[in-house]
């Protein structure tokens, strides 16, 4: 099978081990407990096939037509409305974001002429090439990543908006699998999508901390996936630790700030009490003189 990404998680599990001893008779006695061991489970989503994007496209139609008869407006409703006001982008973002676009068609092209040839066929300046040209898409995907999150951020209720977060549930449910050996078996079993569906609300009312680990990490690398239109393991991968490498950047940072109104807080209470200190001599004082 195919895979975009895989990934493990530690699940607390019951384990038999045995232990063998010599008795006081010299014979070899062997003793079975049951204790909790830490065992990695993987888990993989799978690469899907042209038979499954045809079968997302449709459902993505239903909850759009679905989302529209609920009285939801479409974008270009809501875009018109926008523009009424003066539009969301200027001309320079319109041409800057264009020229994105058309760049990342063009290197996305390239990589994929170039990881159509095996390996040991291509030029060692064809894999300096790919090398390059992979680090370019990721800034370019993360330029776009960013650019259509601030849209979908103006599109939040729109009947689009709607069906584009079903159909990445749906794409969740459908491209799940655990990884055993050389054995796959899908994560959300189900003859169809309500079934599935069924099965993915089972786990979500479980509150099982490996669980929610599970659901929470397919989530964010299907949705990952589906908005950055990733094409290959080695591109998502990267883009993933891409990603998360500049979350902890933010982290460290948010984290460093807190630190230091903390410490600028701790600073002016000290401040504060040594005030407190110093005007009590002087009341003290006062008191006295009265006398």
């Amino acid at each position: 099978m195919r895979i975009l990404n895989e990934f493990t998680i530690p699940k607390e599990e019951d384990v038999q081990e045995t232990e063998t001893s010599t008795n006081e008779n010299g014979e070899e006695v062997s003793t079975t407990k049951t204790v909790k061991k830490s065992v990695d489970k993987t888990f993989v989503v799978k690469k899907p096939s042209r038979a499954l994007y045809d079968e997302a496209e449709l459902f993505y139609g239903v909850k759009l037509a679905e989302g529209i008869k609920a009285g939801l407006l479409t974008r270009a409703l809501l875009a018109k409305r926008f523009n009424n006001d003066g539009g969301i982008l200027s001309d320079p973002e319109k041409e800057k974001f264009s020229k994105l676009y058309m760049s990342l068609f063009e290197k996305q092209a390239r990589v994929t002429d170039i990881e159509n040839k095996p390996k040991r066929d291509r030029t060692k300046e064809e894999e300096i090439e790919l090398e390059l040209i992979l680090e370019e898409l990721s800034a370019s995907r993360e330029q776009i990543q960013e650019f259509e999150m601030s849209q979908a951020s103006l599109f939040d209720q729109t009947a689009e908006n709607r069906a584009r977060n079903k159909t990445i549930l749906w794409w969740v449910l459908n491209l799940a699998y655990q990884k055993e050996g050389d054995d796959y078996t899908e994560v959300f079993q189900g003859e169809d999508n309500d079934a599935r569906l069924a099965h993915y609300d089972r786990y979500e009312e479980m509150e099982d901390d490996f669980i929610d680990e599970m659901l929470k990490r397919f989530s964010y690398v299907v949705s990952f996936w589906f908005i950055t239109k990733a094409d290959t393991k080695e591109e998502l991968d990267v883009l993933l630790k891409t990603s998360e490498e500049q979350d902890k950047e933010e982290k460290a940072e948010e984290a460093a700030e807190a630190a230091k109104e903390d410490e600028n807080k701790s600073l002016e209470e000290i401040e504060e009490e040594l005030n407190k200190v110093e005007e009590e001599p002087v009341e003290e004082s006062k008191e006295n003189s009265e006398e």
